[in-house]
């Protein structure tokens, strides 16, 4: 991931990126569907954002947050059978088992006054791609 100053981004321009990699990602996923159907799998991908890994105060968070030291969007990869069943490593509510995660935008906090933004380190889609490789 590269560090970002926070004033040259905008939340529309997160949100962007954010729509852009996500889609990318699904495409990739729908592509490497015949290497799990060959084992009696499907591959999942789901788009997420949180606040210090929780939706916070009872509300999904948004991008308005994305300055909000603690936000971070992912992407995350997980694994069924392809009939339906649950394929997961026990935790309850589980829906798949979690294979990895693609971090696209993150804000943290040094100490209580400065923050620092990292986004996915990536120029076109052939970037992403090679991450997914």
């Amino acid at each position: 991931m590269k560090k970002v100053k926070l004033n040259t981004m905008t939340k529309g321009s997160i949100a962007n990126i954010e729509k852009e990699i996500t889609n990318t990602a699904l495409n990739l996923v729908n592509e490497k569907q015949a290497k799990f159907k060959d084992l009696v799998l499907t591959i999942k991908a789901e788009f997420g954002r949180f606040v210090y890994g929780k939706k916070s105060r009872g509300r999904e968070i948004q991008v308005s947050d994305c300055f909000t030291a603690g936000y971070y969007s992912s992407i995350y990869f997980s694994v069924n059978y392809l009939n339906g069943e649950e394929f997961h490593d026990g935790e309850e509510g589980d829906q798949g088992y979690f294979i990895d995660h693609l971090d696209i935008w993150i804000c943290v906090s040094n100490n209580l006054v400065s923050k620092k933004g990292y986004l996915i380190a990536f120029e076109n889609e052939s970037d992403l791609r090679r991450m997914f490789i």
